[in-house]
């Protein structure tokens, strides 16, 4: 019995180490790898939330629906009207009329429309806050850059060849991309960091060597270095057979191509083929590499609103995006508070109780 109260016990520790696991595997994976800013929101600043909502109904919502947030919801959250939410959020049902304050936050374009302009439908945001974070939509939406190979001429440093338009650029205005080149040794150690690409290319002529890698069993092993290309390559040659396969069956091997060549040439045959295939467990690599990546990203024409202003805007709609996708969330620690206190008084009461049971047992 103890034994299988143990096993129990084992079993539900592992599982929450598990999903530990995985939800912080499930954060990182979302970041991308993407150094990401704090977003600093608030969301029971219900000012921000009102101007995150309006900002969303202007510049998102033709594209993007909330489906499952009723607008009247949020103006009992936020302390306003139904009058003044139509204000902010004034969309059109399909006859044209004006939205109802209770129905749903549906998208102005059609799914077809969508996929056939886009690629693919702009996805529903409802819970974007909750599977994304509000550090990284905050990010996402400033980190929109001119590239011009791009369908719309825009790029994300968060989003990586995003298929959407940068919405906001009116507001925001035009960032070009910043690049610097970063000397790696084996491939991931950074050794130094340049903005210039000249200078850079002169360090990796510096500090580059050829090695040749011989492939074992137990992993790669360096067994020599050149400053030479061509001295590393010849060593790989040296140390290479050369096997010719007649029907995909080795038939005989070589030390150079030319002999294997030689014995295709002179031994031919009627309805086979030769192929001559080099064997070597030896390559050659190179010790140093450049990788050119996005430094930073730098405002070269000005939008409508300032740096501060813009700023402003998207901590905004970061933070109504984070409220919709868990309205709950502005009442939930209060009920948190209620609980315990609930629970403090009815140990009082249920410690006087064991008290009056217990005062005639000895």
């Amino acid at each position: 019995m103890r034994d299988s109260k143990m096993k129990s016990i084992i079993k539900t520790l592992s599982a929450g180490v598990l999903a530990s696991f995985l939800v912080t595997s499930v954060a990182n994976a979302n970041s991308g790898g993407v150094h990401l800013e704090p977003a600093n929101i608030d969301v029971h600043n219900k000012t921000s939330l009102l101007r995150g909502a309006k900002n969303f109904a202007n510049y998102c919502q033709g594209c993007h629906s909330l489906k499952f947030s009723r607008a009247n919801r949020i103006a009992a959250d936020t302390g306003v009207s139904d009058k003044q939410i139509k204000a902010i959020i004034f969309t059109r049902d399909d006859d044209d009329k004006p939205t109802k304050p209770g129905a749903l936050m549906k998208n102005a374009i059609s799914q077809k429309d969508a996929a056939k302009w886009f690629g693919t439908a702009p996805p529903d945001l409802s819970l974007e806050g909750r599977s994304r974070g509000g550090d990284w939509i905050y990010n996402y939406l400033k980190s929109f850059y001119s590239d011009s190979k791009r369908p719309f001429g825009v790029n994300n440093t968060v989003f990586s060849n995003v298929g959407m338009p940068n919405v906001l650029l009116s507001l925001q205005g035009v960032q070009d991309p910043v690049y610097r080149y970063d000397l790696l040794h084996h491939g991931h150690t950074v050794e130094a960091s340049f903005h210039s690409e000249e200078e850079a290319n002169h360090a990796l002529e510096e500090e580059r060597e050829f090695e040749v890698v011989n492939l074992g069993l137990f992993g790669e092993t360096i067994t020599g270095s050149y400053k030479d290309k061509k001295e590393a390559e010849d060593f790989v040659e040296a140390n290479t057979k050369y096997n010719v396969l007649l029907n995909k069956v080795e038939t005989a091997s070589f030390d150079t191509k030319a002999e294997a060549d030689k014995y295709v040439a002179d031994n031919p045959v009627d309805g086979g083929k030769y192929k001559v295939v080099p064997k070597s467990s030896y390559s050659v690599k190179s010790s140093h590499a450049l990788e050119k990546k996005i430094d930073h990203l730098e405002l070269v024409t000005s939008g409508n609103q300032s740096p501060a202003e813009f700023e402003q805007t998207i901590r905004d709609l970061t933070n109504f995006l984070v409220y919709v996708s868990e309205p709950a969330q502005l009442h939930r620690k209060s009920y948190g508070i209620y609980t315990l206190i609930f629970l403090f008084i009815f140990f009082i009461f249920a410690y006087f109780l064991k008290k009056e049971y217990w005062k005639d047992v000895h």
